[in-house]
Formats: C-alpha cells, sequence, structure tokens
C-alpha cells in the first residue's frame, strides 16, 4: 500500500500499481532516517536545542569548548548572545523568561530606584542567579541592577458598603420659603 502523503501526488492509475509499492516500502526507510538526519541538523542551528553543536556555538562565542553541562553551556551561549544585542526592554523580557519554569514573569522597568525588577509567582522556580548574571553582563552604568519580586498568586478581594453624601443646588422654580440652597441626601453604595 502506498503511503497516503506520496498518494496525493501520484496518480490515480499508481495507486494500485505494485512496482509503486514495492518502490516506496523499499525507499521508506531511507527516507525517514533522512528526514532524522536533516531535523537533527536544523536543532544544531539553535543553540538552545543543539546538542554536537554545541562545540561549533561554544568556538562562535567563546573561542574553545567549554567543560561544562550541557544546560550550562546553553545558559552562557544565550547570556553571551544577549550581550551582544544589548540592554533593551525586549533583551531584559527574555532573560526573565529564560530564567523561569513557569514562563510567567513580568519585568518592570523601575526608574525612581534605577532598577530593574522582575515579579514571578513564588510557586516558580526562579533562577535567580542566571538572571543575574545575564543583566550584569549587559548593564549600563546608570542602572543598579536586578531586584526580585514574588508575588502571591491570590488575590483578596475586599467588600464593603459605603454610604456617600451628595449635595446638590436647588433649582430656581423648586424654591419656597424657608428652603436652604442646597439638598442633601445619602446614596448607599456596595
Amino acid at each position: 500500500m502506498i503511503p497516503e502523503h506520496y498518494r496525493k501526488m501520484l496518480p490515480p492509475q499508481w495507486y494500485e500499481n505494485k512496482v509503486a509499492e514495492y518502490h516506496f516500502e523499499g525507499t521508506a526507510t531511507a527516507i525517514d532516517s533522512h528526514a532524522a538526519k536533516r531535523q537533527d541538523m536544523e536543532q544544531q542551528f539553535f543553540p538552545l536545542s543543539a546538542t554536537w553543536g554545541l562545540d561549533v556555538w561554544d568556538w562562535i562565542y567563546f573561542g574553545k569548548k567549554q567543560l561544562l553541562s550541557i544546560e550550562e553551556r546553553r545558559k552562557n551561549i544565550q547570556q553571551k548572545h544577549w550581550a551582544y544585542l544589548g540592554f533593551t526592554p525586549s533583551v531584559l523580557r527574555a532573560i526573565g523568561l529564560s530564567s523561569s519554569i513557569f514562563k510567567n514573569v513580568r519585568m518592570v522597568e523601575d526608574f525612581a530606584q534605577k532598577v530593574i525588577r522582575y515579579v514571578y509567582l513564588i510557586e516558580d522556580r526562579f533562577d535567580t542567579k542566571n538572571a543575574v548574571q545575564a543583566v550584569e553582563r549587559i548593564r549600563p552604568v546608570h542602572c543598579n541592577g536586578v531586584s526580585f519580586e514574588p508575588v502571591a498568586a491570590e488575590s483578596i478581594e475586599l467588600r464593603d458598603t459605603m454610604i456617600v453624601g451628595i449635595k446638590e443646588y436647588n433649582k430656581v422654580s423648586e424654591f419656597r420659603v424657608g428652603m436652604t440652597p442646597i439638598k442633601r441626601y445619602e446614596v448607599v453604595v456596595s
């Protein structure tokens, strides 16, 4: 039987052709192994998915091979890449997202204290060491550094009733003898 993705490309008279079936059965393993090799090669062009290609990335960024684990090598390559990009909000957000497990991090620029603040959930395992090292490599002189703010996911809602006193002026047509010029009444807001 000819596989469906090849069947779409062939004319209908080939569907029952025995020679075509033998051909596709024989070449299926070669095509699948070629696709696997191609996919592995594509992964080496991106440092976060590279395995044996990390040696090339180490040579590009460091000039020599790092003697660390694969994950640490990837983090160091990524930090070097960010250092070339510069101190921009998008790079700072990417640093925060790569340091987080949940990928739910907010980067806040605190202009008053001249600090970059990362706000993340308490449950998140945020890699503060990686974030500090990455920001320190690109931090300009006017920035004082990095701070962290773990927050709880729960929000507290306060409910209360309020009485608002409203004052309005009377219209001229409403005036009677002995009336004050201002009407006062209260409204309950919940």
